[in-house]
């Protein structure tokens, strides 16, 4: 039987080192590329704004905002923790087997996923209030229009509304917080399967922003949104003792996660950006279209692995009555501290 488990556990180590070898292999990738668009992205958006330059706005006015927001996000998410810490505590009372790291760690983990369930709530609110009556808000997302529409009325000089504007600045400076926050944490054991989601994420909105692919844009945030709320409500609560609202939350993320993030997401999304976008507006005028769309198959793989992890934590459970988080893993984190001794 100890041999079986030594195999068993030989066999984990084996496949998470691969699966660290290729998100490090997508991570340098997508840093490269994104560097290289970003090169372009200046000289392309100086030569719209003299094409038109009542028709695009100079990124300029738009970096201190999106600056300020970035740090205003990071501070408040690390004063939210002192001051909710004491209600997570309650909210998951120490286990005998855990160490004061691991408990230490899955407050934390409560702390921020309440921060950040409250900030997709706001923000998915937010911008389906400014969707709602828009054309290419689809009906599989609430609105009564069709994605062919992101790509429409003159590409690239489409009208972007202030308070869209305002909506889209936000997110930047949220997803620079979030690259931010995890460079500067204690690493765990999901680090670079995260590393990857938030280069691939901040680069698709700061792109996105700039180079006015902000209609297939906001689906994308609207979408991942109203999905982020329910994948951080589970978080928050996957430690307490409370069972039927942890057995809730895990079915409303397994429909919501399947319907959004594997069906809608590449069937209309990524269609919508990879072959409406060519359709209406030919592929010379799309300037970083390869990128975006290797950024949004990169989230599809991403969504692909972790919706494998959801419906393992379903099956953990279903065999041993106990919920965990298996992405995070929190409770690795007593090995790598035995070893580091």
């Amino acid at each position: 039987t100890s041999r079986a488990g030594r195999k068993e556990a030989q066999r984990a180590s084996a496949m998470a080192g691969a699966k660290d070898l290729v998100l490090r292999i997508l991570v340098v990738i997508a840093l490269i590329w994104s560097c290289q668009v970003c090169r372009g992205v200046l000289k392309e958006v100086q030569s719209r704004q003299l094409r038109k330059p009542e028709a695009y706005p100079a990124l300029s006015d738009d970096i201190l905002p999106a600056l300020g927001i970035f740090v205003g996000m990071f501070l408040a998410q690390l004063m939210f923790r002192p001051l909710f810490a004491v209600v997570a505590r309650a909210m998951i009372p120490k286990k005998p087997r855990w160490s004061i790291t691991v408990w230490g760690a899955k407050v934390t983990r409560c702390c921020d996923s309440v921060f950040k369930c409250l900030y997709y709530m706001a923000m998915t609110i937010w911008c389906f209030a400014l969707l709602k009556d828009e054309p290419w808000l689809p009906r599989f997302l609430g609105g009564a229009g069709e994605t062919k529409f992101c790509w429409t009325d003159g590409y690239p000089f489409q009208a972007v509304s202030p308070e869209m504007r305002q909506f889209y600045l936000t997110a930047v400076g949220y997803h620079i917080s979030e690259v931010a926050m995890l460079l500067l944490e204690v690493r765990h054991p999901d680090f670079w399967e995260m590393l990857l989601h938030h280069t691939v994420s901040c680069s698709l909105v700061c792109f996105s922003y700039a180079l006015n692919y902000v209609r297939i844009g906001s689906l994308v945030l609207l979408l991942h949104g109203a999905t982020d709320v329910l994948i951080y409500l589970s978080k928050a609560i996957v430690d307490t003792p409370n069972t039927r609202c942890i057995v809730a939350s895990y079915f409303a993320l397994v429909v919501a996660y399947a319907l959004f993030r594997i069906c809608v997401f590449p069937m209309a999304i990524m269609r919508s950006a990879w072959v409406e976008s060519v359709q209406e507006v030919g592929a010379a005028k799309l300037y970083g279209w390869g990128y975006l769309n290797f950024a949004l198959f990169t989230l599809f793989l991403l969504h692909m692995y972790w919706f494998g992890l959801i419906l393992k934590i379903g099956t953990h459970y279903r065999k041993t009555g106990q919920a965990r988080d298996l992405q995070s893993n929190l409770s690795s984190l007593d090995v790598t501290d035995k070893k580091k001794s």
